[in-house]
């Protein structure tokens, strides 16, 4: 993670990028203090072992095509 012109980065080695709370939008702790300027990051961070992190899991399921047959058009 890192900030640059303003703007929170955060790179795929951080634990961030599974985190449910990122998922929901701006809902995590820590990129809500950094976006209000309540906490500075003057370099880069590597987003570890973070106490308000929460594994999002995706509850996808496969879907069948339609099976009726349906006449061509002509």
């Amino acid at each position: 993670m890192y900030l640059e012109n303003g703007c929170v980065t955060i790179e795929e080695d951080d634990e961030c990028i599974t985190c449910a709370n990122l998922q929901k939008g701006i809902a995590c702790p820590l990129i809500h203090a950094l976006s209000l300027g309540v906490v500075f990051l003057e370099d880069s961070l590597n987003v570890t072992n973070c106490g308000f992190y929460k594994k999002f899991e995706r509850h996808l399921k496969l879907v069948l095509p339609i099976t009726d047959d349906i006449p061509p058009e002509d």
